[in-house]
């Protein structure tokens, strides 16, 4: 607990209530100057100012990663360049752009469409012209890329989707109490035992034979780490994206109509879309020195939550920020891929799967209509988006 006058607030990571109410927390913080002390989980700065969160996140010298990014943390191991600091981040960062990086993700379009079409075929043939363009399409799409990509074990899906819950953002129990980091960690293990044992030239393949690679050599927690990024980090806020958009699309005549004259406007509103949702909400940083933040001082070893998803909707920065805009300014400037070194390296894949699953729904259709309410588990998340295609 800190000891002396500064801006103070309640603000816990793992309230549940959270889910629909952080944007009021946001604004408590704004209101005293955009940072402020929280005593929750040994206590941290909560940042929400977003030129102040852009420069943290992007000073990885004053600030580092290598203490954890998640208050408290999950027992998950640390994630794959995410937790880690220069040099390793490097080396890690290098490895990651080679799978799903500017370069590669172009490659992968045809992979995304084939099972964004393949999703829909499924849905549209059970239901008729309906379609849960929730958890059957969005939710779907970007678990079927990502264990695609990887070489994951198939029947492993609807397990590691409830792992993902428990572990990551508002972080839950599992339904039978049991530790999901303990599970997680057991399915790692299986998974690259699995691959040493039979050889295959896909990416778990790949990133274990960096085991013997004697310049960017891994350990078996950095693997365990990369496996991780990929298959939980690049799944769950890709999907919460592309529901998002595809719930907003399904309530918006005018936006649809708008996107189907002018398809070149779908990668721009899923840039909106991250600005505006943010799924990955917020990440942690530790002062490495004493650091001055306009009137507040960071000591050595405190801790610094980036509240990301506040940042994106400061009115300081962005106009009427709280309204979905295709013709915002500076609208790349959100921090929904995090910014600095640890920005994130799969966002050309994220922004892919989000365009092609708009453009695959567009294409077969002339209209998409909500048949009933959209069932959202929070701000950031539309689970259920049930839709009439015609």
């Amino acid at each position: 607990m800190r000891s002396g006058a500064c801006a103070r607030v309640s603000f816990d990571p793992l309230d549940q209530e959270m889910r629909f109410t952080d944007f009021a927390r946001y604004e408590q913080i704004r209101e005293v100057g955009g940072i402020a002390w929280s005593d929750e989980h040994g206590g941290f700065w909560a940042v929400v100012d977003h030129d102040l969160v852009r420069a943290i996140a992007a000073d990885d010298r004053r600030f580092v990663s290598s203490m954890g990014v998640r208050i408290p943390p999950n027992g998950t191991p640390p994630t794959f360049a995410l937790e880690y600091d220069r040099p390793r981040h490097t080396v890690h960062r290098r490895i990651l752009t080679e799978a799903v990086g500017p370069r590669a993700a172009p490659t992968l379009e045809a992979r995304v469409r084939g099972h964004a079409r393949r999703l829909l075929d499924e849905a549209l043939a059970c239901g008729g012209n309906r379609v849960d363009l929730g958890e059957d399409y969005a939710f779907r799409l970007s678990l079927d890329v990502m264990f695609d990509l990887i070489g994951a074990p198939p029947e492993l899906k609807e397990e590691v989707e409830q792992l993902a819950e428990a572990l990551f953002l508002y972080r839950t129990p599992l339904p039978d109490g049991s530790d999901p980091a303990h599970r997680l960690r057991q399915i790692l293990e299986d998974m690259v035992a699995s691959r040493i044992a039979v050889r295959r030239d896909d990416w778990l393949g790949q990133i274990i034979a960096y085991r013997n690679d004697t310049e960017l050599s891994l350990t078996e927690t950095e693997i365990h780490g990369a496996i991780v990024a990929l298959l939980v980090g690049g799944h769950h806020s890709t999907a919460r994206a592309t529901a998002c958009l595809l719930a907003r699309l399904a309530s918006d005549p005018t936006l649809q109509a708008r996107l189907r004259a002018e398809p070149e406007l779908i990668a721009v509103a899923a840039e909106e879309t991250v600005r505006l949702h943010t799924p990955l909400r917020w990440f942690a940083r530790t002062a490495r020195a004493k650091v001055q933040l306009r009137d507040v001082t960071v000591r050595p070893g405190e801790r610094v939550m980036l509240l990301y998803a506040g940042a994106n909707r400061d009115p300081a920065y962005f106009d009427t920020p709280d309204q979905f805009r295709l013709d915002r300014p500076k609208a790349n400037d959100h921090l929904a891929f995090g910014w600095g070194i640890h920005r994130c390296v799969g966002m050309p894949l994220a922004t892919l799967e989000i365009r092609v699953a708009v453009e695959e729904v567009l294409a077969r259709t002339s209209c998409v209509c909500l048949e009933e309410e959209v069932a959202w588990t929070s701000s950031t998340e539309p689970r259920q988006i049930p839709a009439r295609f015609s």
